[in-house]
């Protein structure tokens, strides 16, 4: 008897909290996001189980999308490479995770990280060698690795493999 009690009160709390969770969350269909009402900066992405900042949600889209350009680039056969991303821009206004993390010395090497991933582009449509648009690639990449090494290191080891080895 007291396995059913506890069980049936086991259920009703968890149901109660189920609810609740729905209450602090709306879909913001301009975005594709989700937003968490809890906090207005954390955005429950479904690649997380926890949710996210901007700033978290747009590292995962630059690392999915940098995997994809490593892909076109270490394919001796592809030509083309996936759209640019204007988005990524927004790194400089993007909210945090820890708000310490936005510092002169962040801005200083996202803007290295974007002129390094416009160079990768620039390569490709001046139809530069393949070790040529490699490197570019892995210059990307390793300002990629200065930033996570120093603000954010969590991270590193994902992002270190997405060099292309020649």
């Amino acid at each position: 008897m007291k396995k059913i009690v506890f069980l049936l009160s086991s259920f009703f709390l968890f149901s109660c909290n189920l609810s609740e969770t729905n209450k602090k969350v709306t879909v913001d269909k301009d975005k594709g996001v989700i937003k968490n009402e809890e906090n207005k900066n954390l955005i429950n992405d479904p690649r997380s189980p926890n949710p996210s900042s901007e700033l978290a949600v747009l590292m995962r889209d630059m690392w999915e999308y940098a995997d994809t350009l490593k892909t076109a680039i270490a394919d001796k056969n592809t030509n083309s490479l996936p759209e640019y991303r204007p988005a990524f821009s927004t790194i400089f206004r993007a909210t945090p995770t820890d708000e310490h993390t936005k510092s002169p010395v962040f801005d200083a090497m996202a803007k290295i990280m974007l002129q390094k991933l416009e160079n990768v582009y620039q390569n490709a449509a001046e139809n530069k060698e393949q070790s040529v648009q490699v490197e570019g690639f892995n210059l990307f990449v390793k300002s990629c690795l200065q930033c996570h090494e120093q603000q954010c290191p969590g991270p590193v080891s994902k992002i270190s493999k997405l060099m292309i080895k020649e």
